[in-house]
């Protein structure tokens, strides 16, 4: 779906919190002593041509992400010494970290379903907070003739929670969450008020989840569950060394898949299986002593596979953007991944 897409948000929960971590952090060319550079560790481990199955791994850290030391000691530097990167600043010390694996399998083409798995490498076990989401691309705020899709909670009796999202082109969808998490509802609206100092639109921003979880606002999400951006409220706790696992799934079907409950479990599983078998079924077996390298190349190249259609001059539009001191702004605000900060 073109004009939809997910994202994954994570928080760690013993930490003083202050980001909502949403993208991959990284310098600019400013900051950093040889250029713009992406400051963590992730990995295209797996995926097929047709996107039948996908999986990234995502090495996320137990101690307060070190935004500030990095940008401060990179900036310090000149070019012709190392960069001081994320492994430098012992923030891996003691395994205390998490290996979060995303895996998207397709069933069929309307049927997508999604693994999170995050394993606990440390030795204490630790508290963890995941917020799968769905969100809408924003159109309607650039282009007055866009009719505005919608994400509502399902009133289901079944043991599923979940949303569906209904859009003018892309028809409805429904997004399935196993285990009836906490769903969180805003819009996909730039926060305005603290980005340009204007008055927002909405009440509700694409920055409430941060201010719902680390703030504890809970006013900031749309209590009628309803928006263009919905998120599943996973809180975890990973014991030391084993794992836990998430499971979504977006689909075309609505009350069949709640009322016989098979959105989970068996079949799901199954899924899983059949497309992993798949994807290692297609790196040519003559080639199988450079299959791993093989694959790590084939899979990067579809996991960077996307599009783009966003209008700069609509964009520079924008009252307010041009009072912005894009120069000057501290890095917090930078890596403020939540807040309709981007880099």
């Amino acid at each position: 779906m073109t004009d939809t897409n997910s994202v994954l948000r994570l928080s760690y929960g013993t930490a003083p919190i202050l980001f909502l971590k949403e993208r991959l952090f990284g310098l600019t060319n400013s900051e950093g002593n040889h250029g713009e550079d992406v400051k963590e560790y992730y990995f295209y481990v797996d995926s097929t041509p047709t996107h039948s199955y996908m999986k990234y791994l995502y090495k996320y850290p137990q101690r307060t992400y070190p935004y500030d030391d990095l940008g401060r000691t990179n900036r310090a530097r000149s070019r012709y010494e190392f960069e001081n990167e994320l492994l430098d600043t012992g923030i891996f010390n003691d395994d205390r970290y998490f290996d979060l694996f995303v895996e998207y399998a397709k069933e069929s083409p309307e049927e997508i379903l999604i693994r999170i798995t995050p394993f606990n490498r440390g030795a204490e076990s630790a508290p963890l907070q995941i917020l799968p989401t769905l969100r809408f691309r924003n159109t309607w705020s650039w282009s007055p003739a866009s009719e505005k899709p919608t994400l509502r909670a399902l009133a289901s009796p079944s043991a599923l929670s979940g949303a569906a999202a209904s859009h003018a082109v892309l028809g409805v969808r429904f997004l399935y969450c196993d285990g009836r998490p906490e769903l969180l509802f805003t819009e996909n609206e730039t926060n305005k008020q603290r980005l340009f100092n204007t008055p927002n639109t909405s009440p509700y921003v694409k920055d409430a989840f941060r201010e719902f979880l680390i703030h504890g606002h809970k006013d900031k999400v749309n209590s009628q569950q309803v928006g263009t951006k919905a998120a599943a409220l996973y809180q975890l706790v990973v014991p030391a060394g084993q794992s836990q696992t998430i499971c979504l799934r977006i689909s075309a079907i609505s009350t069949e898949i709640a009322a016989n409950s098979q959105a989970f479990g068996p079949l799901f599983d199954a899924a899983f299986t059949r497309r992993i078998k798949e994807a290692d079924d297609f790196t040519i077996p003559s080639h199988r002593p450079r299959r791993a390298p093989m694959k790590r190349m084939r899979c990067g190249r579809h996991w960077r596979e996307c599009s783009g259609a966003n209008s700069i001059t609509t964009w520079m539009s924008t009252p307010g953007w041009q009072s912005m001191d894009w120069t000057r702004r501290p890095l917090s605000a930078k890596c403020e991944t939540a807040s309709g900060f981007t880099w």
